[in-house]
């Protein structure tokens, strides 16, 4: 059904406790009907749809220069804070209201773009109550692409400081 390979999109759909704009939860085990992991049994289906997913690709950074592929990857990052702008909707969210909008409004300086997973993690983490899963595809295309293009030292301070907040000092993260 989906061919021999499990995508990026299909363990989002798995692992994802996905909602509609207005934060009603959708239900994607249809996506999963005559699959192998929906006979695997309740240890793997146990996970289907029971956690905060952010889900990225890097494939856009491929840019001839630094800037752009900056704002590639910055646009990458204010596509999954529009995807989940439901849950400023949820009381309690409104301390961390002004810094989501300027991230998701492109308006957040690099140093605030740099931890904007690791926040958007926490965000995710207080509407849910539950530790988020941080999915990562295409990631070396910022660094190759750098280092052919001649501005690879930009990128990898960019890249390991996004890389860093949100996969090793990020207390909402699951797993990664």
């Amino acid at each position: 059904r989906f061919g021999k390979t499990l995508n990026m999109s299909m363990l989002q759909y798995f692992f994802e406790d996905a909602r509609n704009e207005d934060g009603t939860k959708q239900d994607n085990r249809a996506l999963f009907e005559g699959t192998k992991i929906m006979r695997a049994g309740e240890a793997y289906l146990s996970h289907m749809g029971q956690y905060p997913v952010i889900s990225i690709s890097l494939k856009s950074a491929k840019q001839p220069d630094f800037d752009m592929a900056y704002h590639m990857i910055v646009r990458q990052i204010v596509e999954e804070y529009e995807r989940h702008a439901f849950l400023l909707q949820k009381p309690g969210m409104e301390e961390m209201k002004e810094r989501y909008m300027e991230i998701m409004q492109e308006k957040a300086d690099r140093n605030t773009m740099n931890d904007s997973l690791r926040f958007l993690s926490r965000c995710l983490e207080k509407y849910y109550g539950k530790k988020v899963i941080i999915f990562i595809d295409e990631y070396d295309v910022p660094l190759e692409s750098a280092f052919f293009a001649g501005y690879y030292d930009q990128m990898v301070s960019f890249v390991r400081s996004l890389f860093e907040s949100c996969l090793k000092t990020n207390a909402s993260l699951e797993f990664a």
